[in-house]
């Protein structure tokens, strides 16, 4: 029982280590570095198998190296240095009988790797988990015939069933587990590109869409006008719409390209009341006309840094977007309050309010808790400014009673006093 014993216990190093392997892997993207990881990964393999091998006999040790060479072999095509760094592990543990043994037996190995590697990776999954098994078994085999040559006597059934079945069951659970990682592998990166793909189709959606209409509208003019005498004033109200409209596809892709580029174009130091108050004065006419009481709490003066124009834009967006939620009135709530290392902006509305669903999509392109009146751009754009500002956004909401828009940015006076302090 003590020689599969230590089988078994070489078959849970190979599993711990194989686990690291694969959590290594997934931090790398280049192919060299991936590479060094599987040499390293095996060779602590080999090492641990060797540390842990059973004396069979003077000089010939029984373990299960074949399993981690055979995986790397075929699965990394890594025949060839594997070879040279398990004979030189296996050279420092002795050069003997079994030193012999183990070196031709594995240069047999790699000779027959080279040749059937490509053929084995064309196989399907299950075949080359069946393939592995078999020139584990196979490489047993060879094994302990040459050992049973030298008249090494093994005369306990255990030792002749243990090193047939443990090693090919060792190599068919570690290819499946192999396998298995492979396929959830090819199948993340499906789905990362169908979300690509997605994303693309979506926008390339919303541009054509928003682009078309007040394209349509300038053609439409444009026909009317070549096409009859119309009166002067006629024709500048035609030559008016048409500008407009010409005006409303070049927002839409501004703010396309604000999403996409969101990098600020003058970083100034912002006062926050100061700007918010004119975000209100701009949109006090629409909040009139909803009937909606607005009511502004600033705590000092609180400023930050980034794009002053842009900060205007974010923050018209979300309080037109409140506005709009409260089409037969309610309130509206601004707080800023400042802390040692942030500034929070908090603005509450009293309006339609948001499920789950329409708060996890918030600020994705080309979705509109509005309807067919919404573009799904504004909050798109919000949302990147505020990144690009270095600053987070958080969104709470109760369906019927309103929504809570809390924005943080990081307070540049902080870095400042810290700095004052250490020195």
């Amino acid at each position: 029982m003590e020689f599969t014993k230590n089988l078994l216990l070489n078959f849970s190093i190979l599993m711990v280590l194989l686990f690291f392997l694969q959590m290594m892997i997934e931090r790398q993207v280049q192919s060299e570095s991936i590479r060094w990881i599987n040499l390293l990964f095996y060779s602590l393999s080999f090492i641990a198998c060797i540390v842990f091998s059973t004396t069979i006999a003077n000089g010939v040790y029984f373990d299960l190296r074949q399993v981690p060479f055979i995986i790397g072999s075929l699965y990394a095509g890594l025949s060839i240095p594997l070879f040279i760094i398990l004979v030189i592990i296996r050279g420092i543990v002795g050069i003997n009988y079994g030193f012999w043994v183990s070196t031709f037996v594995f240069l047999f190995m790699v000779i027959l790797f080279c040749w059937v590697r490509k053929w084995f990776m064309n196989l399907a999954a299950n075949q080359r988990v069946g393939v592995s098994v078999l020139f584990s078994f196979m490489c047993s085999l060879i094994l302990m015939m040459i050992v049973l040559l030298k008249q090494v006597p093994i005369q306990l059934t255990e030792t002749w069933v243990s090193f047939l079945v443990v090693p090919a069951i060792a190599t068919g659970f570690i290819s499946s587990t192999m396998e298995l990682i492979r396929q959830n592998s090819l199948m993340r990166k499906q789905l990362v590109k169908a979300e690509k793909i997605e994303a693309v189709s979506n926008i390339s959606a919303s541009i054509s869409h928003e682009i078309r209409n007040p394209l349509t509208s300038v053609k439409g003019f444009l026909q009317l006008l070549g096409e009859e005498d119309y009166p002067v004033e006629k024709r500048n109200e035609f030559l008016k719409i048409a500008t407009e409209e010409v005006n409303r596809a070049e927002q839409v892709i501004d703010d396309y390209l604000t999403f996409a580029r969101p990098a600020l174009e003058q970083v100034e130091e912002i006062n926050v009341q100061d700007e918010l108050s004119h975000v209100f004065s701009v949109l006090m006419p629409l909040a009139n006309m909803h009937a909606v009481e607005i009511n502004q709490v600033y705590s000092g003066n609180i400023k930050i840094t980034g794009d002053r124009l842009k900060f205007q834009q974010a923050f018209i967006n979300i309080v037109k977007n409140g506005l709009e939620a409260m089409p037969s009135g309610g309130f509206m709530t601004v707080e800023t309050v400042k802390s040692t290392r942030e500034v929070h902006i908090i603005i509450k509305d009293t309006g339609y309010g948001m499920n789950e669903e329409q708060l996890n999509r918030l600020g994705e392109p080309y979705y509109s808790t509005k309807g067919k009146k919404g573009t799904g751009l504004g909050m798109m754009v919000t949302y990147s400014i505020i990144r690009a500002m270095k600053g987070r956004i958080k969104v709470s909401s109760i369906v019927g009673k309103g929504s809570v828009f809390h924005v943080i940015f990081p307070n540049p006076h902080s870095s400042e006093k810290l700095r004052s302090q250490n020195s």
